[in-house]
């Protein structure tokens, strides 16, 4: 029995795909991920019409539908994760002929775990998924496969005609975002998440190929996260991180993953560490320091789960950096691009603090520049103080407040503390963030019409971007955004 019998009652063309996607999977693996795809493709239209959303007007593509779901969080990162790779592997099989037996089965589980979501959300709600079972090579001939691909396509004309059904039945029961913390995944196909996860950011990234075990190492020129990387820690997989990320030859971080329903938070805490500290002998010529007995800058565990606020603990994705004693682990929303680590590994934060406490106040004092008061200079003090001293209270925080009066000069302020920062490089990009488009647009004007150094404004100084600039640069310094533009930009 197919897999995905369990959808003939409600969709029996998706109940069909599925079934012709696990026949072809031995034989011909292209075709079952062209099924696969296929299925995918039609539940995405099923879903815009059982929202009451509009396809798109213009570039009607599987891709634009998939956006507009996504723009109206319809689904859960997870599941737009499964749309993408089942999209992906089609076209490719489709435009490059890939025979690959092993993601065609390996991506039948996710179409399944798709389809399992579908019918929780969108079909019988006391449905009781069953386990998924690794398809039999098909016994039957190739003339009965090509005998229900014809009645198949037969039935699929009649598809316009069923997604205009549900729209005059479904106009109002436009359905909230589900809870992804539902879809639960194995860690097979949550690596196979997280390969697509770090290729977006520009990571060389593939489990089943660039593996130590077949031979893949650190080479000059490239960012890659090599699979089952050996240590000699007793813990976890026989001491096998999950992957090791490399730029050029130096080892930057390890990644530790877990099962879609494994706490990440406190992996980080033993498994990571331990893998650290126990690099191989053989392996030390990619090591750059040894920070406290761990020879990594940078450690993180994930499951795949898109950031989850009140799932934290069980989502996101976790780092550590390990180069001060006192850093706490945190969750990030998205993998730092190799370009981004590099930065920061080349910021020294102690020489950065070193500079900001031994630098005086003049230029921000400056008459005839920022000529910020008193109670402004004390304020910028007390921040830096606060950084510099964080570790002497145990730990390092992550969040400060300055409350200012109406008219006390908070942009002024501020400006000299940007200033700071970024000549100290203490960091290295700044989020300038309002409430209104007015006040960016002041803001803005202060950057680049107040002197500070040699006659020059901070604008002249460091690369800024205003309200209309959706982008940052590698060399952009300051962003100015309003808390409008940056949620319609994360959402």
């Amino acid at each position: 029995m197919s897999n995905f019998t369990f959808l003939e009652s409600q969709w029996s063309d998706l109940a069909k795909l599925g079934d012709l996607a696990e026949k072809y999977v031995y034989s011909d693996p292209n075709a079952s991920m062209y099924k696969q795809g296929m299925l995918a493709e039609i539940m995405v239209r099923y879903m815009l019409a059982y929202g009451g959303l509009k396809e798109p007007e213009h570039d009607n593509t599987h891709a634009k539908r998939i956006n507009v779901l996504k723009r109206n969080r319809i689904f859960p990162d997870e599941i737009g994760n499964i749309l993408f790779i089942l999209r992906k592997d089609r076209n490719r099989a489709t435009h490059a002929a890939a025979d690959e037996q092993e993601t065609a089965l390996n991506n039948l589980e996710l179409l399944y775990t798709l389809c399992v979501w579908f019918v929780e959300n969108y079909g019988d709600n006391k449905y009781s998924p069953v386990d998924y079972v690794k398809p039999d090579n098909y016994s039957g001939s190739m003339e009965e496969l090509e005998k229900e691909n014809k009645e198949l396509e037969a039935r699929n004309k009649f598809l316009e005609i069923e997604i205009q059904k549900i729209r005059k039945s479904a106009k109002s029961k436009n359905r909230k975002r589900p809870d992804s913390y539902k879809v639960n995944l194995t860690e097979a196909q949550t690596r196979e998440l997280i390969d697509e996860q770090l290729r977006q950011v520009g990571w060389e990234a593939d489990t089943k190929n660039l593996r130590y075990s077949k031979g893949t190492r650190p080479e000059k020129g490239k960012n890659i996260a090599i699979a089952e990387w050996p240590t000699d820690s007793k813990l976890g997989n026989r001491g096998y991180a999950d992957y090791a990320l490399f730029i050029g030859e130096i080892m930057v971080g390890i990644i530790e993953a877990k099962r879609m329903n494994i706490d990440v938070s406190t992996v980080l805490d033993y498994q990571c560490k331990d893998y650290a500290k126990y690099i191989k002998k053989e392996h030390e010529q990619y090591i750059i320091g040894n920070y406290n007995g761990l020879k990594v800058p940078f450690l993180f565990s994930t499951n795949g789960r898109g950031y989850l606020e009140k799932y934290k603990e069980k989502s996101g994705i976790w780092f550590l950096d390990t180069r001060e004693p006192f850093n706490n682990s945190k969750p990030l929303r998205g993998w730092p691009k190799p370009t981004e680590m590099e930065e920061d590994l080349s910021r020294d934060i102690e020489e950065a603090e070193k500079k900001l406490l031994s630098t005086g106040y003049e230029i921000l004092e400056d008459e005839n520049g920022l000529n910020l008061r008193y109670y402004q200079i004390d304020a910028i003090k007390e921040l830096e103080d606060a950084l510099a001293n964080r570790k002497n209270r145990g730990q390092y925080e992550d969040k400060y407040l300055i409350a200012m009066a109406t008219g006390t000069g908070k942009t002024r302020t501020i400006l000299g503390m940007i200033y700071r920062f970024l000549t100290a490089r203490r960091f290295k990009r700044i989020l300038y963030l309002v409430d209104r488009n007015a006040l960016g647009e002041q803001t803005f004007d202060t950057f680049k019409d107040i002197k500070l150094e040699s006659f020059k404004t901070l604008k002249d100084l460091y690369d800024i971007k205003g309200l209309t600039d959706k982008e940052f640069e590698k060399d952009t310094r300051v962003h100015i955004a309003t808390v409008q533009g940056m949620v319609k930009r994360v959402i």
